[in-house]
């Protein structure tokens, strides 16, 4: 029986061993007496950390990261072009709420440089679309492509008094980089992360490249779940801040107007960034053993939610 409670007393799935059973200063041995060693060449220091009693992951990372975002969009610098003409800026057009939706397929590489600090890149794929309401009378659009008599006289087309109103949507594709770091303290159970991220993407619709900075704090807690490995759940929050430039083209029904063609095409560009640069996650990372984890958060608050998953191999 004796045996049995002490076995309980220490679980067979706590990869990552804190201080609880020691005392800083005491040496860090294996069950056969020898000075526990750490054979790799990264992370820097990590013999310091083995000799407090710690262990630490294995070094190299590899993962297959999943990732869709829908947020709300603030729109400004409208400029259009008619039928082929350069665009100009307007300001007659009313523009609504945008909302954009983005799915990505990541590959993530990562390797601890030093205990406290893990470096990462990832490369991947972004599809999307983006859904701008506008809205603007007939009357200013007519008076701005050069024709005001058409809806000024005594007697005028019945089309000249509509507000149209429609809702733009600008489908895409490209690619992604992303160069980023992750720094990490832990005492007890219990740990704070930090990663930092900055992003480019180049897609379809635009010849500019989109840049993107990612800060999100974090703070949360490991525990053992038998022989299924490590549990950590964690809470924070996410700061992002992107902008970019979208282009599309609108048809209007222009053929009330007396001396139009049937049709005007509209082409546009307009710049739009995320309403709310922070929301709030929540999400765990579960050790299976040393080699294996996964990972999910699901962002949430303000006008921006996302899910985030990932399969890690450690090597």
């Amino acid at each position: 029986m004796d045996g049995l409670e002490e076995e309980a007393v220490v679980p067979a799935s706590e990869l990552y061993p804190t201080l609880e059973a020691r005392e800083i200063g005491e040496p860090n041995v294996d069950a056969q007496g020898e000075v526990v060693r750490w054979e790799r060449a990264l992370p820097f220091f990590a013999q310091n950390v083995i000799d407090l009693g710690f262990d630490l992951p294995n070094p190299y990372g590899i993962a297959i990261v999943p990732l869709v975002v829908d947020q709300d969009l603030e729109l400004e610098g409208l400029e259009v072009g008619f039928n082929g003409q350069p665009r100009e800026v307007i300001d007659f057009v009313q523009l609504g709420m945008a909302d954009a939706e983005n799915v990505s397929l990541q590959l993530k590489a990562d390797v601890w440089l030093l205990p406290f600090m893990n470096v990462f890149a990832t490369v991947g794929t972004i599809n999307g679309d983006t859904r701008v309401p506008l809205g603007f009378a007939v009357a200013d659009l007519v008076d701005f492509i050069g024709r005001p008599g058409l809806c000024s006289g005594i007697v005028q087309a019945p089309v000249c008094s509509e507000y149209i109103e429609a809702v733009v949507k600008t489908d895409y594709e490209g690619y992604n980089f992303t160069l980023g770091t992750n720094l990490a303290m832990g005492w007890d159970r219990y740990f704070v992360t930090l990663p930092i991220s900055y992003t480019w993407s180049d897609i379809d619709i635009t010849d500019s490249r989109i840049e993107a900075l990612n800060v999100s704090p974090r703070f949360g807690f490991t525990n053992g779940v038998g022989k299924a490995g490590m549990l950590a759940i964690f809470v924070g929050a996410t700061y992002l801040d992107a902008d970019v430039d979208v282009t599309g083209t609108l048809a209007v029904d222009t053929s009330g107007i007396a001396g139009s063609s049937d049709s005007l095409l509209i082409d546009f560009k307009i710049s739009q960034r995320n309403k709310d640069k922070w929301n709030y996650l929540a999400g765990f990372n579960w050790d299976l053993d040393k080699h294996w984890s996964l990972h999910a958060e699901l962002g949430f608050g303000g006008s921006r939610e996302n899910i985030i998953a990932s399969l890690t191999h450690r090597f």
